[in-house]
């Protein structure tokens, strides 16, 4: 696939002779895509060639491109330079820098990530793209699961579950990044801190960003609270909420995946019954 894709090269724009596949380095993380360094006489690139499983997933790729294109108009992300019309793969501007980690979420680090987050929910939607139903990503997320094996035991959480946790946490709309985890942030070598990976954008809730950026920075509760009062959360219960649907959906993801054995999941989504139902 990658010979066939490296073959495309007089359509880039970006190169003047053939680019070898020895010339290609992979790039760590990317759970659902595969990503390539390839450095070119025009400079360094990325090559991302999409998941199988995008379908699978409930990935509009048509969508994430739009997304993409407008938020990299705006400076937020690096520009797609090219991609083909029948897709499968795009080339990006490469950035230089270092993947956030687990060890960089400190309070001034995961303050900066929620700036960038409320600078991007300022954006104007972009028409084509379809607001996120929790109920319908956990249903494609479940059907991965359930395919697995039709007997498992946590499919008898599915339908409290899902009506617990469907629906929207209030009116509010807004794009969203919906994966904002330090993974896909760079900080380049000037500190500048770059979201990447947008397949998972949607017209979402913003609190459903902030709630999952927050889920996985690990903060102590005193440390967040400065940063949940700059992006004016007041309303304890919708924000509680939000930030449960977040969890479910991560659960899901991670089982759908298969990341998660069942023992975990099975307590996760548990939990998560437990505390919306009481």
């Amino acid at each position: 696939m990658i010979e066939a894709i490296l073959a495309d090269w007089p359509r880039w724009g970006l190169t003047g002779k053939a680019p070898a596949v020895q010339q290609l380095r992979t790039l760590a993380g990317g759970l659902t895509n595969q990503c390539f360094l390839l450095p070119l006489e025009r400079g360094d690139f990325v090559l991302r060639v999409e998941g199988r499983n995008s379908a699978a997933l409930d990935i509009n790729r048509d969508a994430e491109l739009a997304v993409h294109q407008l938020v990299a108009a705006h400076g937020l992300t690096p520009v797609i330079r090219y991609r083909p019309p029948a897709g499968g793969y795009w080339i990006r501007e490469y950035v230089p820098g270092q993947p956030l980690t687990e060890a960089d979420m400190n309070a001034t680090t995961v303050a900066r990530m929620a700036d960038t987050l409320q600078r991007l929910h300022q954006l104007p939607l972009p028409p084509q793209l379809p607001p996120l139903s929790i109920s319908a990503k956990a249903t494609a997320y479940w059907n991965m699961i359930t395919a697995r094996d039709p007997a498992s035991p946590l499919l008898a959480l599915r339908e409290p579950a899902q009506t617990l946790l469907g629906g929207m946490p209030d009116e509010r709309r807004s794009l969203c990044h919906m994966d904002p985890l330090p993974a896909n942030w760079i900080r380049t070598p000037s500190d500048r801190l770059v979201l990447l990976d947008w397949e998972y954008a949607a017209q979402g809730h913003p609190l459903w960003d902030l709630a999952a950026l927050l889920g996985s920075a690990g903060l102590k509760a005193a440390d967040e609270q400065p940063i949940l009062a700059a992006a004016g959360v007041a309303d304890d219960r919708v924000w509680r909420f939000a930030r449960a649907q977040m969890r479910y959906m991560t659960a899901l993801w991670y089982g759908a995946q298969n990341l998660w054995d069942d023992r975990r999941l099975l307590t996760e989504l548990q939990q998560l019954v437990t505390d919306c139902g009481a």
